[in-house]
C-alpha cells in the first residue's frame, strides 16, 4: 500500500509521536489525525473558550486537508471528542454558524461525539479527527478548434 505522510510546517502540524495525516490507497483516502487548539508555533489557543478552541481545531483540520489537495467538501467523517458533556451545547452552536461556510452545500459529514475524561493537555476542550477522499482530478480536455466541425 502506498502511502504520503501529510506534514504541514503551520496550523494542524503534528505536536507529538505521530503523523498529522496519511494519504492512502492509492492517494485517494486520507485519514486526518485528531487535531486540538494548538496553533502553528505551538501554543494553545482559546483556553476555557470553546468557540475559539473549535475555530482553531477547524483551521488546523483544514490546512492537513489542503496538504492532500482536500477541503472540506472531500471529508466523509468526523469524529469529534469533547472533555465536558456540556460544551455540547456550545459545539452545536459554533457548528450552526460555522458550517454553511466550511460546507456551503449544506451536504456535512457524518460526526460521532465523544466525551472522554481529558486530552492530552488539560487546557484543551476538543479534538476533531477527520476522514476524506480526495477527488480524481479529470485530466484537462484539448480545446476544440474554432470552426472545427462536430460528427453526429
Amino acid at each position: 500500500m502506498a502511502r504520503k505522510v501529510l506534514a504541514p510546517t503551520g496550523d494542524g502540524r503534528a505536536i507529538g509521536m505521530y503523523s498529522a495525516g496519511f494519504e492512502v490507497d492509492p492517494g485517494r483516502l486520507v485519514f486526518v489525525a485528531g487535531q486540538v487548539a494548538i496553533d502553528g508555533s505551538g501554543q494553545v489557543v482559546g483556553a476555557g473558550d470553546f468557540a475559539a478552541q473549535a475555530s482553531q481545531v477547524y483551521r488546523n483540520l483544514e490546512a492537513v486537508l489542503a496538504e492532500a489537495g482536500c477541503t472540506f467538501r472531500d471529508v466523509v467523517k468526523f469524529t469529534s471528542y469533547l472533555t465536558r458533556h456540556e460544551d455540547f451545547a456550545a459545539f452545536t452552536a459554533w457548528r450552526k454558524t460555522a458550517y454553511p461556510t466550511l460546507f456551503p452545500n449544506g451536504a456535512y459529514p457524518p460526526n460521532t461525539g465523544i466525551v472522554v475524561s481529558s486530552l492530552v493537555r488539560p487546557e484543551l476542550l476538543l479534538e476533531v479527527d477527520a476522514i476524506a477522499i480526495r477527488p480524481v482530478r479529470a485530466p484537462a480536455s484539448p480545446a476544440r478548434r474554432v470552426g472545427s466541425a462536430r460528427r453526429r
